[in-house]
């Protein structure tokens, strides 16, 4: 899977625009210790893509963060995200 990922990033280049609303609150969720997508070179590109992004780092996690805590992932989206459920009324009827 690497191997083809790593072709199609070589093929097309880095990204060059995100189409994300100002009213869209992101935050980027890294992993420390990510050897495999490290930050200087794709993090740092994707935070200057989006400069009103969040950044969060995950300590003590690598590549695969729910793997190594699932606690603080599901805590750094669950922070992020709790805050905004409630603020667009549901587009999901009850049954």
């Amino acid at each position: 899977m690497l191997d083809g990922l790593l072709a199609a990033a070589a093929a097309e280049g880095p990204i060059a625009e995100l189409a994300i609303g100002a009213d869209c609150p992101v935050r980027i969720a890294w992993a420390l210790r990510d050897r495999t997508i490290p930050f200087r070179r794709y993090g740092r590109p994707l935070v200057d893509l989006l400069p009103g992004a969040e950044l969060v780092v995950l300590p003590g996690v690598g590549h695969v963060p729910m793997y190594d805590d699932p606690w603080l992932v599901a805590r750094t989206v669950l922070e992020h995200t709790l805050g905004f459920d409630h603020a667009r009324p549901s587009t999901v009827e009850a049954r």
